[in-house]
């Protein structure tokens, strides 16, 4: 089954990361800029800071002898480098790096560019921290990274701005912490050395009819891990995929009217754009990526599988064959002033139907059209001419994904067929990636033979400790869903596993399905 894709109204990102210039895991530090003046218009970006300005050309580069990333535009505002900051003379103070080190103690440094060190010397601290709750530690003002660090064994870190400062919060399980500065250059330093984690008593209660929570713990390579699992039976409720790219929200608010819900896909920490599947009410916002795991509920219910997308296009009233999105050579981006691709790529833009540009990036995508990004050895792409008429169509595998109106996309696999089949490079994840790797909170989901779905949280685990948690369950299939500082579970408008939530651009929710109506026959 075929299904034509055309942007919606409320679709504000849609983008393959590999190409669109997106490493999650290695892009540089870039920064909200407050007070500053954006300007989009003709493929240039236009900053106006305090007096100066700087300009942004599409296939040049910045100009005024800037070396830095492309400015991003982010539902927050304008994001660019620390060289732009300095370019434009900002003089605020930053906070430019959060680092960890350490194994059984760990030390985490906060280095803050252009403040005193007396200005942090109030905060000197030592003392004990309960499991659940964060220490927090009130900063002054300060421009912060528009991402947050990856959890460190368990440990993590939210900094946010709060009326006449910044607050960071340190959270994880129950530690001993000593707080100092240091000079030249300042930085922040929190000591911490987690205490073992106790195991917690078994919990169970139900949320309604066929749905139930229960807290446990489970046995992972790091010791024990408390988990929180809510279990959906077969018609017990709906379950949908709920959210939109570049609109993030805490799962809580995600989850208003839901009996339970936990978070779902990947997204770019910096914009907020979703990475990987996500359909929602049949409204396809973002495109699979590399054959990674998704899940879908449609009409035959729920299904996990790895996914991939074939595109074409339809020019002129023929086909021309785009490819399979998994193999990670082309994407799509509809995200409005978006600049997508690069000089070794070519760059289809379309506005209303119609090809406006053909040529190399990086190029921004257009209001109302969308931006296809493909590799120079695409003739037939590249042959496509501006003023053709163009339409893109979008084709998912497996079939039950295109049938579906709720999808979403993640990964790793975890099981499948009732068998291990966790192989993260199967699905592009760089070996030695700190996201899989590390101890930390992991979300993952799981159907059962039965139709039951298992939504989870693991409290202090591996990627791949999950999947004997999932077998030990019953699970046939089960994935791994956005984990870490997102990693969330939620049971009637309350956090089961944290008590600071991130924003997150989707999640998977439990809605009570509506009473039948009956009549009686008097």
């Amino acid at each position: 089954m075929s299904v034509v894709w055309r942007p919606l109204p409320h679709v504000l990102g849609l983008f393959l990361a590999a190409l669109l210039g997106v490493a999650l895991a290695q892009a540089p530090a870039q920064f909200r800029l407050p007070g500053a003046s954006v300007k989009v218009s003709q493929g240039a970006i236009e900053l106006d800071y305090g007096g100066r300005h700087l300009t942004y050309v599409e296939g040049l580069g910045w100009l005024d002898g800037v070396r830095a990333d492309p400015p991003r535009l982010s539902p927050d505002g304008v994001l660019v480098d620390g060289s732009v900051l300095d370019a434009l003379g900002v003089t605020l103070p930053r906070l430019s790096n959060v680092r960890f080190g350490g194994d059984g103690s760990v030390r985490v440094v906060v280095d803050v560019k252009g403040l005193a060190p007396d200005a942090l010397a109030g905060l000197a601290a030592e003392g004990d921290v309960a499991r659940g709750n964060p220490l927090t530690l009130h900063l002054p003002p300060l421009l912060l990274p528009a991402t947050s660090p990856d959890p460190y064994r368990g440990l993590e870190v939210a900094v946010d701005p709060e009326p006449g400062g910044v607050r960071l919060d340190l959270s994880g399980p129950a530690f001993h912490y000593r707080v100092f500065t240091l000079a030249q250059p300042t930085r922040l330093v929190i000591d911490v050395v987690p205490q073992q984690q106790a195991a917690l008593p078994e919990l169970t209660r139900t949320l309604a009819p066929g749905v139930s929570y229960r807290r446990f713990n489970a046995p992972s390579a790091s010791g024990t891990s408390v988990v929180h699992l809510i279990s959906v039976a077969p018609g017990a409720a709906e379950l949908r995929v709920v959210g939109a790219s570049r609109e993030p929200h805490t799962l809580s608010q995600l989850a208003v009217g839901a009996v339970a819900a936990i978070n779902a896909g990947y997204f770019d920490p910096q914009t907020f754009a979703a990475v990987g599947l996500l359909r929602v009410d049949f409204g396809t916002l973002s495109l699979p990526t590399r054959s990674r795991a998704a899940i879908a509920f449609g009409p035959a219910g729920a299904t996990i599988a790895r996914l991939s997308a074939h595109l074409s296009l339809q020019v002129d009233g023929r086909t021309v064959d785009v490819g399979d999105s998994s193999d990670g050579q082309v994407g799509i981006a509809t995200a409005p002033g978006a600049l997508v691709g690069g000089p070794r790529v070519g760059v289809i833009t379309a506005q209303q139907g119609v090809v406006i540009g053909n040529t190399i990036g990086p190029r921004s995508v257009p209001t109302g059209g969308f931006a296809l990004v493909y590799p120079p050895d695409r003739r037939a792409l590249a042959r496509i001419d501006a003023g053709s008429t163009v339409a893109l169509n979008l084709q998912l595998l497996p079939a039950a994904f295109d049938a579906a109106p709720y999808a979403v996309e993640a990964g790793p696999l975890l099981v499948q067929g009732g068998q291990a089949a966790f192989d993260p490079s199967q699905e592009g994840f760089p070996s030695g990636q700190r996201i899989l790797d590390a101890v930390t909170q992991q979300s993952a989901i799981g159907i059962r033979p039965d139709g039951t779905v298992l939504l989870v949280v693991a409290e202090s685990m591996r990627a791949s400790d999950l999947v004997p948690l999932f077998l030990r369950l019953g699970a046939r299939d089960a994935m791994r869903l956005d984990s870490g500082s997102s990693a969330t579970l939620v049971a009637d408008g309350e956090p089961l596993n944290r008590r600071l939530e991130r924003r997150v651009v989707s999640a998977i929710v439990v809605r009570p399905r509506a009473p039948v109506a009956t009549t009686s026959t008097p």
